[in-house]
């Protein structure tokens, strides 16, 4: 304050204005030095809040994005895995063991040449392939374990391989077109994340195996 009436008293004598006057000139100044202050740390504010709004708005939107390319893979892991319990009964009562090494190279070999031929991420392909062979293994040996132990559940019909084979041959070429479609989301650093995301929205109300085997159908997916 003594500095402000210092310099209040010397304006008046050097300019002839009356320290009144003066006064309320320095006054003004330094309201005016408040208010453009104030205005500058509101602009911050709310440059700040857009950028925040901006984040979580691109975030949303890439989350979206990759539920979209996530979502027909999601399908078709369901779908084969509805295939696993009528393999693991015609197994069963053909005697057939779960593991069959011939024919699970040759599904792989079979995506493998597709995804080469559609400029699809070969290894990306095989590693998911792989993976839904695994899975579906998880589910048969799931119920071949529980078939042992409870003679009442094993099945009494089951219908033949050779019919089921084509079926899961064509979620396999289909599994190949949506994994070339999805590549981008396996390379993200947020793979995990939408990984998780799309188990929880495409698989609820399953049992512990069915869960167990669907984690092992994703387990691959992601580059890293």
């Amino acid at each position: 304050m003594s500095r402000i009436r210092t310099t209040t008293e010397s304006t008046a004598r050097h300019t002839g204005v009356p320290r009144a006057l003066a006064g309320a000139v320095i006054l003004g100044l330094a309201f005016t030095g408040a208010v453009g202050s104030a205005q500058g740390a509101t602009a911050a504010t709310v440059t700040s809040a857009t950028a925040q709004t901006s984040l979580v708005t691109g975030s949303a939107e890439h989350r979206s994005a990759d539920a979209d390319a996530l979502d027909p893979i999601g399908s078709l892991v369901a779908q084969r895995l509805a295939l696993a319990e009528p393999v693991a009964q015609s197994k069963w009562l053909s005697g057939k063991p779960i593991t069959d090494a011939v024919r699970e190279q040759a599904v792989v070999d079979e995506a493998v040449a597709l995804a080469t031929k559609d400029g699809v991420d070969p290894a990306l392909v095989e590693r998911v392939i792989r993976a839904q062979i695994a899975a579906s293994k998880v589910v048969q040996n799931g119920l071949f374990t529980a078939w042992k132990h409870n003679v009442e559940t094993p099945p009494t019909t089951a219908p033949d391989l050779t019919t089921i084979r084509p079926q899961l041959d064509s979620i396999d070429t289909a599994l190949v077109t949506a994994i070339g479609d999805a590549s981008v989301v396996a390379n993200d650093s947020r793979c995990s994340h939408a990984v998780d995301a799309e188990r929880d929205r495409t698989y609820p109300g399953m049992d512990s195996l069915e869960r167990k085997a669907v984690r092992v159908a994703w387990a691959s997916f992601c580059a890293s």
